[in-house]
Order: structure tokens, then sequence, then C-alpha cells
């Protein structure tokens, strides 16, 4: 097995990815699927955990200082092996993290009102960084074009030239749209910077997660005898140590240097950071060719899956990071629904393209860098929720058996007329037969407002035959032993007996008690959601209901209030 198969329980672990879900969306819960934050579920290098061992084992962890020839040979080193830049030691300023980074040296560079461009949609910290600072927000908005984007220079001088500007913040690779920026792109966007008098300050925290055939170059190396240029970095991303809370920003410029201790004033790293820092750099360059080369697969994977199942979807292949860009909105352009779809229908929390600025509506940020497991569950429950028919949405046409007909076309049979198609369980469950008994009581009201009900179930036809006479029952049997039509509407089923229990389904067992309703043989999938959907004379969905527990079934007065045109 590859290593990077392996499922980690990070449950308890105090993990913001897990155990923290809440605190990026309210409406996580156990059953929600996180593949948002930018950490690996992949074990960190076995050299960095070997590091760390060995210091824990001198038992003490008190103050501890970074100011090492090992320390900085082992940044410098990587920086010059992997990108041929060089990094002299003096120039590497340390902080807890890019994000805290970031608004230090806005806060250090900059004035008040100062304008600072970024270029949207870009990584949300960008914009906090500025506005909690009481700096101007100046957007270079990226230019898509079939999920491939590029930098709009003309805009990007335009605005470089405001004297207002100060400040460029520049996310390369850039998060989240993963791009690895050409030579040409980058020497045009420094030397526009560089002419202007506008301060670059390049995010390269992703530089180490490059796919196939692309190559990063730190914008710095481009511009040797500049000095205006700060680069962030940092092992965190790269070796997965987000939680040592490791950058190391590269800062030349001798008044910059003055101002950054300034404002930060005396910092030190910890124990266990730093020697996590020199073993990654020095002991785990064959770990990282290795989980580049898993993550490549796994985001070669989504752009298979998505032409498979989720086919109204874009996606371009990051050239570099472990996130995948996906653009739902041919399934939902309204990104406060499609958040709630997510979470609450696909039970996956990823990060919602909102946040990176109005540019990302429509689009979900998903982290690739898991086990294929975790990614393929993740798509699973996407295709689910984005593939149900949805209120403007045709009929899907099918033909089906009853338990006394053969080979019959649904669309023949409800042509010009409204109709309710209605997905249950099975013959001999007590909700259906609670659900069925209340349609037969009242089917007379849908026929008055020429409504036609089909309900699908999972049963054998044969065994439903023998049961019941087709004059007993007053609307459209439709038997689906194989669950095709399950399959086609995408209708859902639990994961287990508690997600799939609620307030509804206790209710109606009770009233299926006291009926006296009797539990007959067991079919199909014992954990099948329900599925209500109306379709108008034409065709056209205008009311939709999936299930969200087994009972979860509207009930007859508001399924009667739907008919007439009334929308969901």
């Amino acid at each position: 097995m590859n290593e990077f198969d392996e499922m980690i329980n990070r449950s308890g672990t105090n993990s913001l990815k897990y155990d923290f879900m809440a605190i990026m969306n309210a409406k996580a819960d156990a059953t929600t699927l996180p593949l948002w934050v930018a950490d690996m579920d992949f074990a960190c290098p076995q050299p960095i955990l070997d590091a760390i061992k060995a210091r824990t084992d001198r038992k003490i962890l008190g103050y501890s200082g970074h100011m090492t020839g090992e320390y900085f040979r082992a940044i410098g080193n990587w920086m010059q092996r992997r990108f041929n830049w060089y990094v002299h030691s003096s120039d590497i300023f340390i902080s807890p993290g890019v994000v805290p980074a970031l608004s230090n040296l806005v806060r250090a560079l900059t004035s008040e009102n100062d304008g600072i461009i970024i270029q949207r949609p870009v990584y949300y910290p960008f914009t906090n960084s500025i506005v909690n600072n009481g700096r101007k927000v100046i957007n270079n908005a990226l230019i898509e074009k079939d999920g491939y984007y590029t930098i709009d220079f003309d805009d990007l001088e335009q605005k470089a030239k405001d004297p207002s500007t100060k400040m460029m913040i520049f996310c390369s690779p850039h998060n989240p749209v993963g791009r690895v920026w050409t030579e040409d792109e980058l020497r045009k966007v420094g030397q526009i910077c560089l002419d202007h008098d506008v301060i670059l300050v390049s995010d390269e925290i992703h530089f180490d997660l490059i796919s196939k055939g692309h190559k990063h170059i730190p914008i710095d190396r481009l511009f040797p005898k500049e000095n205006r240029i700060i680069t962030c970095t940092a092992p965190s991303k790269t070796f997965n140590l987000a939680g040592m809370h490791t950058s190391n920003i590269i800062i030349k410029n001798d008044e910059f240097k003055k101002k950054w201790s300034a404002e930060v004033g005396s910092s030190h790293l910890g124990p266990l950071s730093i020697v996590a820092l020199q073993a990654a750099y020095d002991e785990s360059e064959d770990w990282l060719d290795q989980v580049n080369d898993y993550i490549d697969a796994n985001l070669d994977y989504i752009g298979e899956y998505i032409k498979e199942f989720l086919p109204k979807a874009k996606y371009y292949k990051p050239e570099g990071t472990y996130l995948a860009w996906l653009n739902l909105s041919a399934y939902e352009k309204d990104y406060k629904k499609l958040s709630d779809l997510m979470v609450e229908e696909a039970h996956v929390l990823l990060d919602d393209g909102h946040i990176f600025g109005e540019e990302g509506n429509g689009f979900e940020r998903i982290n690739a860098a898991c086990p294929r497991p975790i990614l393929k569950e993740c798509l699973d429950r996407i295709a689910l929720v984005m593939n149900r028919v949805f209120t403007g949405n045709e009929l899907r046409d099918f033909t089906y058996d009853t338990p006394w007909k053969t080979d019959q076309d649904y669309s023949t049979l409800v042509s010009g007329k409204k109709n309710y198609l209605i997905f249950l369980r099975y013959y001999g469950c007590t909700l259906c037969q609670l659900d069925l008994k209340r349609l037969i009581d009242r089917m007379s009201e849908f026929t008055e407002k020429d409504t036609l009900v089909s309900v699908v179930l999972q049963s054998d036809p044969a065994l439903i035959h023998q049961q019941v006479k087709e004059s007993e029952i007053p609307f459209n049997l439709i038997c689906d032993p194989a669950q095709k039509l399950f399959q086609q509407y995408y209708v859902a089923s639990g994961r287990s007996i508690r997600d799939s229990i609620g307030r509804s389904t206790l209710d109606k067992i009770k009233t299926a008690n006291t009926l006296g309703l009797i539990h007959g043989a067991y079919e199909g999938n014992e954990l099948q959601y329900p599925a209500v959907i109306l379709f108008n004379e034409h065709g056209i969905a205008e009311y939709v209901h999936y299930g969200k527990e087994l009972g979860d079934v509207p009930s007859i007065d508001e399924m009667l209030a739907k008919i007439g045109g009334n929308k969901q």
C-alpha cells in the first residue's frame, strides 16, 4: 500500500480541519467530510517525526533560539538546490505564519489609506490584512477563460501608477486558482512594481507543491539587483507542518528590515519547530517528491471524475498547490445556496469560492492532499447533490415496470399533465405503508387538481402483485428493485441508522404503530431516503424535496398546496 493511502484518524487531536469545523461553518456536524483548510491528511515525513522525538527525549522544552548555522544553512541549501535561488542568512526573518507576516508588513511598510494591490479571486487573508489595518484594497482581478487564469497587465500598470498605491501582495503559486506563473509573467509583474515604486510582497508558501510539467520560479530570483521584493516562505504546506508555526520572510532591503523589526519586536521559534524545519529541508526531499506525485495523481483523478460524473462543472488542473478550484455555477449560481448544498446536503465542508472575492462566486475549493478514498467520497457526495433535479429542470424520462405491466414509458404517461414523482423505500416498510395509505385516502384531491401521482418503490413487482390488486392502488406504482431510477434522480441514502432517523421519522413510526401497520418483507436499501418532485404540464420541475431522513416526506396538504405553479 502506498504510504499516502493511509487513513489517519485526526479527530480528537485539536485538528482545526476536523475538530473545529464549526468555526468555518456552524452547520457542519459529525457526518461532514472536511476538505477545506490547507493542510494535508498525510503523515509528516519520518525524519521530521524522528527529529521531534529525539528533541523531546531531551525532556526540557524551554525558550529556544533559531539563530544557528544549521538553521540558516537548511533554508539556504533548500532554496539553492530546489530553485537556484541564493538567500543570505541575514535576509531571513521568522514569523509564526505567512498570514501574520502579511499584516506586519502592511503596517510596517505602508500608511493608513494607502492602496495595496491584490488579484482576486485570491486567498482571503490578503484582503483581511489590508482592510483590518486601514488600507485600501486595489483589485487587479485575474482574467478567467475556460478555467485558466491570466493577469490583466494593462489594468495592473494603471493601478500601480496611482501615487497612493504603495504595495502589491502577489500569490505565487496562486491560491486558489492554481497558476504557476511563467517567467515572462513574473518579469512583467516585478517590473511594473519596480517601475512605479510599489513594494512587492510575494507569498510563495506553496512553492514546493508543483504539478508535473511546471516549474516554480521565485520572483526575487529574477531581480537579483533589486531589494524592494519581499518573499514569504514556509515549510508548512510542503511538509504538513502548519501546526509548528514556522515561516521565513526574506527581506533584502535594510530600511525594510528595520521597520519589520520595529513592528514585530523580538521573536523566537519553539524548540520543536527548529528541529522540524531542519529535518524537513535536510532529510525529507525524497518524501516531497513522492507526495507531489501522489497529489498530481489526485488532481488528475478529479479531472477524470468530473468528466464522467459532474459534466457541467468546469475544472482546470492546478499547475501548483494541492487545491482544486471547481466551478459549479452551471449547477447553482447563487453562492449562498451552493454553500448550503455543500454542507447541508452533500455533507462536505469546502472553502466556498465567494470568500476569495466575488470573482469566486459559484466555485468551491477542494483540498486534494488526502488519501484517494477520502477524495472519492467527497466527490461522490458532491455529485449526488449537484446531479439532483432542481426547480426549473426537465423531467428525466425512463421506462418502468409496475406489478401488473412492463416496459411503460413515463413521458408518454405524463405528457401534457402535472405529475408528482415520489420516491419511497419498499412496499413492506411501515413508513411507506403510512405514506401510501395517506395518498390512497386523499388521491381524489390530486385528481381534482388534474395531477397524476407516481410512486417509485425498490420492491420486486412480483412480490407486490401477490399482495395487492391493481384496482386498490389509485396512482401509478413503479417498481425499481435495481434502484436505477433512484440513481437516475440521485436520491440519496443515509450513512448510518443514527444519521437517518430524526423527529419526522420517529413521529411516523409512532403513527404507523398506532394504526397497526405491520412490517412486511425487507427489500432494497434499508437506509434509502425519500424524494418528492412536482413537474408541470411541460415536464419542468416546479417543486423539489429531497428527504434528509427516512421519514422526511412532505404532508399531503403541503404537496397539494404546491400544485398550480407555486415555486419551492
